[in-house]
């Protein structure tokens, strides 16, 4: 046995329960709705379905995985996973791949609902943009899966996985901007700052997820000007980032499911 049946597992388990049918119908109303409201000759499908994806799918995918490892761990049905030729790597890495194959597919279902509505309001949208969001936003939703799962697998319950998956969702939406203004607040002796603010601080930025998406969309479907030539406001920079929220957060659960006492 490998990872590979840990991953169908979890890709299936999903569909027998309701609230995978609840997400589904979420996603299709929520992005329906997109497609209906884009008026003729307005802002593009593709435009208006990116701030959707930026704060919707984070919250789902966190949802999706923030319980996977954690919840059996608790409930001593681990045990009787490892009990098959399985390792704990992969039972994670199982693990993170059947829950993102859930959610490529939820990412899916609304997209091709907001295009069939506005196919049917106001024409067949463009298909090149909205292909290249909705990779972007399949990343988007993988990456949140491989911090939400690697968040689940280096905890022991369900409660400190929910406290931090959702402790970095909230993060993520609206305190990630203000970090860098307090270390600097902290490293000016606890004093406001002054002078020009630190390129570090566009860099910081940048490394939030959602951002790294929008960033991703603009540089490689707006075609519109980026604030900066620098490196971290490039479409290429932006999908590195998904990557790396992908990977890194996964690597250290898998290290601290490895090395903890079941």
């Amino acid at each position: 046995m490998s990872w590979t049946v840990v991953a169908e597992r979890n890709a299936l388990d999903p569909y027998r329960s309701r609230s995978l049918w609840v997400y589904l119908a979420v996603f299709v109303v929520l992005f329906g709705l997109a497609g209906y409201v884009v008026a003729p000759g307005g802002q593009p499908l593709a435009a208006a379905l990116v701030g959707i994806v930026a704060f919707f799918v984070p919250l789902v995918s966190l949802v999706v995985g923030y319980q996977s490892v954690a919840q059996s761990r608790q409930n001593g049905g681990l045990r009787v996973v490892l009990s098959y030729p399985h390792t704990r790597r992969e039972v994670v890495v199982g693990t993170a791949v059947g829950r993102a194959i859930v959610m490529a597919g939820l990412v899916t279902a609304g997209f091709l609902a907001a295009a069939l509505v506005a196919a049917l309001r106001t024409g067949v949208p463009e298909l090149g943009s909205l292909a290249v969001v909705w990779a972007l936003g399949v990343l988007l939703a993988v990456s949140i899966v491989g911090l939400a799962v690697g968040i689940s697998a280096a905890v022991r319950t369900t409660n400190r996985a929910a406290v931090l998956g959702f402790g970095t969702y909230l993060l993520f939406l609206g305190l990630w901007s203000q970090l860098p203004g307090i270390v600097r607040y902290v490293l000016n002796g606890f004093s406001p700052p002054r002078g020009p603010i630190p390129e570090w601080v566009a860099v910081f930025g940048q490394l939030n997820p959602t951002n790294a998406f929008q960033t991703a969309v603009r540089g490689l479907v707006s075609g519109g000007p980026a604030p900066t030539e620098a490196f971290y406001a490039t479409a290429w920079f932006g999908v590195l980032v998904l990557v790396a929220w992908l990977c890194l957060p996964l690597v250290v659960g898998i290290l601290r499911f490895d090395r903890s006492d079941l």
